[in-house]
């Protein structure tokens, strides 16, 4: 006895084979009445036979005609194996969805309902379970994550989600934050085990950042407590230290100040320049892991906004790969001319260090002079007539690793 399944599944094949030369030589009836196929039109081949519990293929789609001879219409149909949903018109979903008693599936290039699915499109993130429904207003628990899924099924990323009294952050991936603290919006806040949300009474602090032109840290504030040097960089391609790096280590150390580290990159849109340079020197770092590690954009962009983009993001995810903190430093007009700044903030967040001077020799900074931008984790406000830069942080970000 020859196995039906298989029978079945090889006249889906030659189904969509040979529907082009059915055409033409088939009849069709329409009854008056519906029935648990959901229709009553029936297909009947050259020869007379009537066509029962198999596909046929006819103007580009497939339909399915149930064991009594009938075409399954507006009805999901488990057909050897596999869920198929065959529309108004009888014909079967692919590379489709169909919505019904509330629920929304999803039906591949095959027509198959996919079910355990994620589903990628329009810059979103979908989840259908193992019925094949699409989750909405539902939380998803995989790989010791949680992820949530709005009203209109998408997944939040980079996203508030309110609920029982609390907030909570879900982050670039989809997953809820916990353990840890995450900026929002400028605001910093303390997310627990939950991952409910505290905010952090964090103040603003003073630091300056150094080169080779300044051998030694100072303490031009009076209150200052990190410093940012510069190890080196690349300049279209070739890599140089910065001798002074070690040194600001050290002195910074000595100081008890947070410590930081920053890196010239005039590297344009050239991604290979770019991973030469950071492999180069993400392994000399001489700053805890989760510390800053600052891409100093401001000369070489090439005149591809969305290319220098795509450099800059594959800097600041190898820097977030090797464990420290990605930050992107330059000066306002630069970075509107050059960068693609949403895309830099989608991905990372209140991860922009900017530059934009204040009049006059004042140490502290006049907020007055504050360059509007959205992101902004540390102003470069001063470099106090040519003489040192100042710096002050706005939400914490120089906290990190330590």
């Amino acid at each position: 006895m020859k196995n039906k399944s298989l029978k079945k599944a090889k006249n889906l094949a030659l189904a969509i084979i040979a529907g082009a030369f059915l055409v033409g030589v088939t009849t069709t009836v329409e009854a008056n009445s519906t029935n648990d196929a959901g229709s009553t039109v029936t297909w009947k081949n050259a020869d007379g036979q009537q066509l029962k519990d198999n596909w046929l293929y006819k103007y580009g789609n497939l339909y399915y005609f149930n064991k009594d001879g009938y075409r399954l219409t507006n009805k999901a149909q488990k057909i050897d194996g596999n869920t198929y949903y065959f529309g108004k018109g009888g014909e079967m979903v692919r590379n489709g969805f169909n919505t019904r008693n509330g629920a929304t599936y999803y039906y591949d290039a095959n027509g198959n309902q996919v079910s355990n699915y994620f589903y990628n499109n329009w810059g979103h993130t979908y989840y259908f379970g193992k019925d094949g429904k699409r989750y909405t207003n539902q939380f998803y628990n995989n790989w010791g994550r949680t992820y949530y899924f709005g009203s209109d099924g998408a997944r939040l990323d980079n996203s508030l989600y309110t609920n029982w009294g609390h907030q909570y952050y879900f982050g670039s991936d989809g997953a809820l934050i916990t353990n840890t603290d995450v900026t929002i919006n400028g605001v910093t806040y303390h997310a627990d085990k939950e991952g409910i949300l505290t905010p952090k009474q964090v103040g603003r602090s003073y630091g300056g950042d150094y080169s080779k032109y300044q051998p030694s840290l100072y303490n031009n504030t009076g209150q200052d407590s990190f410093a940012v040097s510069q190890i080196g960089g690349s300049v279209n391609g070739t890599i140089y230290d910065q001798y002074t790096y070690s040194s600001h280590a050290q002195q910074a150390k000595s100081n008890g100040w947070r410590f930081h580290t920053y890196i010239w990159m005039q590297t344009g849109s050239n991604q290979y320049q770019t991973q030469q340079m950071l492999n180069y020197f993400l392994t000399k770092i001489q700053a805890p892991y989760g510390s800053i590690v600052a891409l100093d954009y401001e000369a070489g962009a090439s005149g591809d906004i969305e290319a220098n983009t795509d450099n800059i993001l594959l800097g600041m995810r190898m820097i977030k790969q090797a464990g420290f903190t990605p930050m992107l430093y330059s000066y306002k007009p630069y970075l509107l001319a050059h960068v693609d700044l949403a895309r830099i903030n989608a991905e990372f967040p209140n991860s922009l260090w900017v530059a934009g001077y204040q009049n006059g020799l004042s140490t502290m900074p006049n907020y007055g002079n504050f360059p509007s931008l959205d992101n902004v984790a540390m102003w470069q406000y001063s470099d106090y007539g040519g003489q040192q830069d100042l710096n002050v942080d706005l939400t914490g970000i120089t906290y990190n690793g330590y």
